[in-house]
């Protein structure tokens, strides 16, 4: 199609929808017409190949393209960007409120593993956030940058981990731009406040997940969330009582929480850790996130001989192995509510480990309205086939309206336990879904199935066989393998089971950050 925009003139192949010289909703570009029609060239070689925008020239070389008005104010840039080949001090990444070739605000991923918000002033950039990311060659990963007033955020595959201020520029068009680095670019969006893109992004290694960040929680059958927990956790308190702390920093977020006494412990916004950095939590503690983007990049959190403890609406990822995103040994009456754990599935499956690991004896937990999602191992119950003197008797654990998307296994893995799962949504498992072994009983209730191979199974990869009973689930198509019917046949809990057909819709909209 063709429009005509304000400092552009008449192009052609870029969808503009409503988007004018003021307002830049509606902009998009999937490249599918093969050509950069819409876009102005600084540097670098640009072609499209494949559906894609490619920048294929090496080098130390500073390669732009900019589209859009310099009208511009408050947007979100998003575009899906594959780093081909980035050298260490090199990058990829997107543009917004560009003014010239050497002027506006830049969220790249670095050749250092890093993600970087930068605004840039005459070609001098002033750096104003970085986080800890894999950058893997080959990688898709959706960028979103978002400038608002003189607040900037920058996301990563829809998770805001980054964020500044500043007044550099006021308005200005989007771009893409690669130093050092050849790059494809793909599905590039802006919106406003209150617009939804116009196209949605390319699946992904890596999918985003965007939908559900921006859906509107659904009620439970209840009327609201639940201000504690259902389930074997039901008891746990946190924090509730004590102190509450601001925390602004990773280093004064592992002081609090393994200091003594209640505590609830509030995070505005994502802190950054090295990768194997680990937060240990102690007893009567509450760690939750104020709003939808608080949390821990390059960090996860272990509960380890303590009781009492509530992690809530945080986001968690990027933990290397061997830390979790959310670890609990030895441990009881733990509450594990609206969180969302994320990784990426490009790496192999040990680089990173478990999102919700519960062990040594771990005891009367509940998981609930979790999304996680891009991962190779989702949570492990029970770390070895040896710890039957241990482990038996314990792990009793719930798995409620929770979402696993994408992620290859262990939806959970359960050994020995005794384990609830009821309306939980699992999709796009390429390896297994619930897998119950080492005498473990599994009570498997209204559950959701998309593309989820052996959904449940009760046989291999251990020494004995587990117990499953299952009742009122959509397997999709699939069907699960159990060796042994089990003796767990109902909840020593009251609890509502939502039908089925309703399971995909409730638990899309209320899992994640920012419903509570």
């Amino acid at each position: 199609m063709a429009a005509v925009v304000a400092g552009l003139g008449t192009v052609a192949g870029v969808s503009f929808a409503d988007a004018d010289a003021a307002n830049p909703a509606g902009f998009s570009d999937d490249f599918g017409d093969g050509d950069t029609a819409g876009w102005s060239k600084s540097g670098g070689t640009w072609s499209v190949t494949d559906g894609e925008l490619r920048q294929s020239k090496s080098g130390a070389t500073l390669a732009r393209e900019f589209a859009g008005s310099t009208d511009w104010t408050d947007y979100t840039v998003q575009a899906k960007v594959d780093p081909l080949a980035v050298a260490t001090g090199g990058y990829a990444g997107i543009v917004a409120r560009a003014t010239s070739s050497t002027s506006f605000y830049r969220l790249a991923l670095t050749g250092g593993n890093k993600v970087r918000l930068e605004s840039v002033k005459s070609g001098t950039a002033t750096v104003l956030s970085e986080a800890a990311v894999t950058v893997t060659a080959g990688a898709s990963y959706t960028l979103g940058l978002t400038v608002s007033g003189t607040t900037l955020s920058g996301s990563v595959n829809g998770a805001t981990i980054v964020t500044g201020t500043a007044s550099t520029s006021g308005r200005g068009r989007i771009g893409l731009l690669t130093y050092d680095a050849t790059a494809a670019f793909d599905d590039v969006v802006v919106t406003t406040s209150g617009t939804a893109p116009t196209t949605s992004p390319t699946a992904t290694a890596t999918a985003s997940p965007t939908a559900t960040a921006t859906a509107s929680p659904t009620a439970t059958t209840g009327g609201k969330f639940e201000s504690s927990p259902i389930g074997f956790g039901a008891g746990t308190t946190g924090g509730a009582g004590g102190e509450t702390v601001a925390i602004t920093s990773l280093a004064q977020l592992i002081t609090e929480a393994a200091s003594d006494g209640p505590k609830v412990l509030q995070l505005s916004s994502v802190l950054k850790g090295s990768g194997s950095d680990q937060v240990v939590v102690s007893s009567d503690k509450t760690i939750v996130g104020v709003g939808a983007n608080a949390g821990l990049t390059g960090a996860g959190i272990s509960i380890k001989k303590a009781s009492n403890v509530i992690i809530r609406n945080l986001k968690i990822s990027f933990a290397l192995a061997p830390v979790d995103l959310i670890a609990a040994q030895k441990s009881d009456h733990i509450w594990i509510d609206h969180n969302e754990l994320f990784n990426d599935t490009t790496h192999d499956k040990d680089f990173y480990d478990g999102m919700v690991d519960l062990t040594h004896a771990t005891d009367f937990v509940t998981v609930s309205w979790n999304h996680l999602h891009d991962h190779h191992k989702g949570s492990l119950i029970g770390h070895s086939d040896s710890n039957a003197a241990e482990d038996t008797g314990h792990l009793r654990i719930t798995y409620g309206h929770n979402w696993f998307d994408n992620v290859a296994s262990r939806l959970p893995r359960v050994r020995f336990g005794t384990v609830h799962l009821y309306d939980n949504l699992f999709s796009n498992a390429e390896t297994s879904g619930i897998h119950c072994l080492m005498n473990a009983q599994c009570l498997v209730q209204n559950n959701v199935f998309v593309n989820v191979k052996l959904p449940v199974w009760t046989t291999e990869d251990s020494d004995e066989d587990g117990f499953a009973v299952i009742s009122g689930n959509d397997f999709g198509g699939q069907a699960p393998v159990i060796t042994q019917t089990g003796t767990f046949t109902a909840a020593p809990y009251a609890v509502t089971l939502e039908p089925a057909s309703s399971v995909s819709a409730l638990v899309k909209a209320g899992a994640g950050t920012g419903r509570i």
